[in-house]
């Protein structure tokens, strides 16, 4: 049982018939005490949220319910309720069961008709006891969910990890044999008779795993991002020299389907990091490689706009459809289309591209229409801007 401190002698408060009128008239529990903090009046919706009768609360001290914790919350504003006539803070109440109620007390002067010093103030209470249960599950069930996903990222890294060294033999394998194959047999100078067909297949085996492996990649930079595991080092570079190095890995398989990739960015300074901006520019053509049609062109500029410098990537290729265009950065939905040769991408390629633009202090967007090609816009920091 909840000891109370003992009822202090005081003179008689005449708090007004406006205190009377509030206790009898408001629905929501009320307190009214005076300046000792004593309680001179209490209406039947405290008395029920507290568990007392009201005889059992007049005339005893305030801070007798209050949860010692929230003690000094409750003496450091009446220590200045003469300089604010309204008041709103959070306290813990103590039921007479013990139980806490966490309540918000708006804290009101009742000034006296004569005027001069208020005798009494009115405290409406608003019981938050539930709504802050419901918003500590609340954040219990996100922390929960962080940790399963943090789980699920470093699980998906680790299958990505396992399966690359089996493909990488895998690739190896496919590779001898398209150079056994092609190599001519020694006893009558030309391919041996009946391996043509195993070079078709090696080739088609090289294909797929390739591209397994490049969903493999993505994955694993992917759950690596959601982790926060991929150090940025921003530095200055130009963006020119990038992307030679980019398109020296990119040209071969452009050649193969005749489509031309005009590159008409010179030097131009930029502030980010060699592995982001070098996966960046390597997913977006690679992207705009698949999906443009055999005999195209994919235009590549670069601009100094408004302080920025703008990256764009654009082909003649498919487009995207509408409904697709909503959610491209979203790896909810599984929107990837196939491309100009009917290879299916993973969808990762443009989550990854904005996780690492933003990561660098950039941003990314798309336009396209369907039919009209697709054209994808970078914005990065230039290089002479708070560069090295």
């Amino acid at each position: 049982m909840l000891a109370l401190l003992s009822k202090p002698t005081r003179p008689a408060v005449d708090w007004d018939r406006l205190g009377q009128r509030i206790l009898d008239q408001s629905a929501q529990p009320c307190w009214v005490v005076d300046r000792e903090l004593v309680t001179v009046g209490v209406n039947p919706a405290l008395c029920a949220l507290l568990g007392y009768r009201a005889g059992e609360l007049i005339g005893n001290h305030l801070l007798a319910y209050v949860a010692e914790d929230s003690r000094s919350v409750l003496e450091r504003q009446a220590a200045i309720r003469d300089l604010t006539p309204h008041r709103s803070y959070d306290v813990t109440l103590i039921r007479s069961d013990g139980t806490p109620v966490r309540a918000i007390f708006n804290d009101s002067r009742l000034d006296g008709e004569t005027g001069g010093t208020a005798p009494a103030f009115c405290i409406f209470v608003t019981d938050i006891t539930r709504r802050i249960e419901e918003e500590t599950q609340r954040a219990r069930r996100v922390d929960q969910l962080a940790d399963a996903v943090a789980r699920m990222n470093r699980f998906l890294g680790q299958i990505c990890q396992e399966l690359k060294d089996p493909l990488s033999a895998i690739l190896g394998a496919t590779q001898m044999i398209s150079s056994d194959v092609a190599s001519p047999d020694p006893a009558v100078g030309s391919q041996a008779p009946g391996t043509a067909h195993l070079g078709a297949y090696a080739a088609l085996c090289s294909d797929a795993g390739r591209q397994m492996m490049r969903t493999i990649e993505n994955l694993s930079l992917w759950s690596r991002l959601q982790l926060n595991q991929v150090p940025l080092d921003l530095r200055v570079y130009e963006l020119g020299g990038l992307l030679q190095d980019v398109l020296e890995e990119l040209e071969p398989r452009a050649r193969a389907r005749d489509i031309l990739i005009v590159n008409r960015i010179v030097a131009l300074p930029v502030l980010g990091d060699l592995s982001a901006l070098s996966t960046v520019l390597k997913h977006l053509i690679e992207n705009a490689v698949r999906f443009s049609p055999s005999g195209s062109i994919v235009m590549l500029t670069a601009a100094l706009t408004d302080g920025r410098v703008t990256v764009r990537v654009q082909d003649n290729g498919l487009g995207i459809p509408e409904e697709f265009q909503p959610h491209l950065f979203r790896i909810d939905p599984h929107h990837a289309a196939p491309g100009a040769d009917g290879e299916v991408g993973s969808g990762l390629g443009l989550l990854i591209c904005k996780a690492l633009v933003e990561r660098m202090g950039g941003g990314i967007r798309v336009f396209s229409k369907p039919g009209g090609g697709t054209a994808v816009t970078v914005a990065l920091t230039p290089g002479g801007c708070g560069g090295l």
